[in-house]
Formats: C-alpha cells, structure tokens, sequence
C-alpha cells in the first residue's frame, strides 16, 4: 500500500540501476558468486516449490524478484528470497528415505554453507582496521564499506561548522545531504544538543522530511553552489569533509554549501529527490 501511496519508489530506483548493473549476464554469474557451494540446494530449492501445489505461490513471489532484477537489479537485490528457498530444499532433504544419503547430505550442506559464511565474511565484515582500508585498496573494492569510514569525524566536523553559524541562525538551520550517509552518521554519532535535524533526499530517506518544517538555512553537504542557486539565496561553501585515512568514498572531500533559502524547504523537496 506505502508503494502505491507514493508512486511505486522502488521502481524508479531499479530502473535508474539499468545501466550500472552488467547486463543478465553479470547478475547470473553474480547470483551464482554469492550462492557458491548451496547453489544447487538453492536449485533444488526452487524445484521443490514449483512442483508442490501448497508452495508453489511462494515460489512465484521467489522467482519474480530475479526475473525483475535480470535486467534492471543488481545480483544481491533479490538474496531476501535466498532464506526461503534454501528451507524449502532442506526440507526436500530431510523427506529422502536413504538414511545413508540422508546424512551425506545433511553434512554437504553444513560444510557448504559454513565455507560460503567464511568467503562472505571479506566483503561484509569490516575486519581491516579503518587505518589500513585506503593502503589495502579497499575503498575502491568494496565502496560500501568504505562509505562507513569516517563517520565520527564527520560528525564532528558537521558540529563546528554548526556550532560556527550565529546563534539566530542556528535555531533555524537543518543539514541535508545528498546521500544518506552524513545521515546516518549524524543520528548514530550527533549529539541533539549540539546539531539540528538531518534529512537526506535520496532514496527512502526522501519521505521523511515534516511538511510543517520551518527552516530558513541550510547546511547542504554534498551540493555545490550552482546545483542549488535555484533554491538558495547567494548559496556559499563554508567547508568540506575531510575523512581520515585517505579513505576514498562519497563524503570525502563533499563540499558544505550555506544555503539561505528562497522558499520552504518542503517546497522546493520534491526537486531535490534522488533515487539513484
């Protein structure tokens, strides 16, 4: 119902991904990459929902997702399904009448799923230390865990360039970001005491915003003077981020751009939407 509300976001976003994501071709062989070893439990999987009728509309509501993303998602958009058809093929395994079998593959399975833990464990635990990621070329391998360096200083960095403004504009003044990283790194790291409200237009970050809000400057990370001359009145770069380490990612050297604004904020929000 919220996707229909609202235009159907998760559309535009995929669609927006169209040309970023390799063709068909590299999202099978991502898919595969990230199944590894229980790719052919998870075939098995698939196989066991489509032949029995009880479970076969989940195995549509598994199959749409990778017919969809083949040609406009990335590999990993549709893993939440991974869950449910990997139980699907375990309970295939426990119903084989071999004991024998049984077992050998019962042991398969724990030693598959166990190696495939150990080769995740790389891309998506932040096991190097935030010091060594830029001397280990890791912000350039793995962005996503790069954008997650550096968020306590740029708090900090947020709250003195905050902190600098004149007390009659800081009660007026809320932060936007073009991603939603500065964000997310204000709500987890900020004080309340000492920043304003944070928003972010990009993705689902985009609703959030109160139609009520009545603010009259903007701290606009990310944006530079021109893109947003439209909206601001003399807009002005008071600062840039600065991530230690050298790390390399999308708030690293971002500029901070004054803006006083020429309407409402939740006037000129819908310009500002980013779902890409």
């Amino acid at each position: 119902m919220w996707q229909v509300a609202n235009g159907f976001p998760s559309r535009a976003y995929i669609f927006n991904h169209q040309s970023s994501t390799g063709g068909p071709g590299a999202f099978l062989v991502g898919v595969l990459l990230l199944l590894a070893l229980l790719a052919p439990l998870w075939s098995a999987g698939v196989i066991a929902l489509f032949r029995t009728q009880q479970l076969r509309p989940i195995g549509i509501a598994c199959a749409l997702p990778l017919v969809i993303f083949l040609f406009v998602g990335k590999y990993y958009y549709p893993a939440p399904t991974f869950p449910l058809v990997m139980a699907a093929a375990v309970l295939s395994v426990s119903t084989i009448k071999r004991p024998r079998l049984r077992s050998w593959l019962v042991v398969a399975v724990v030693v598959a799923s166990l190696l495939d833990l150990g080769g995740l464990l790389k891309p998506t635990v932040p096991a190097t230390p935030a010091d060594r990621f830029h001397a280990a070329g890791l912000d350039t391998t793995v962005p996503d865990l790069a954008n997650t360096i550096g968020w306590d200083a740029i708090t900090q960095q947020m709250t003195a360039i905050y902190g600098a403004l004149p007390p009659s504009e800081r009660r007026t003044t809320v932060i936007v970001s073009s991603d939603y990283g500065v964000t997310g790194a204000l709500a987890v790291f900020g004080s309340p005491q000492r920043l304003p409200a944070s928003f972010s237009p990009q993705l689902s970050d985009f609703f959030w915003l109160p139609h009520d809000l009545s603010a009259t400057v903007v701290l606009m990370v990310g944006y530079a003077p021109s893109e947003v001359a439209w909206m601001c009145a003399s807009p002005t770069v008071v600062a840039r981020l600065t991530v230690p380490y050298h790390v390399v990612n999308l708030e690293q050297g971002a500029p901070v751009t004054l803006c006083r604004l020429k309407e409402p904020l939740p006037t000129v929000w819908s310009a500002l939407k980013n779902f890409s």
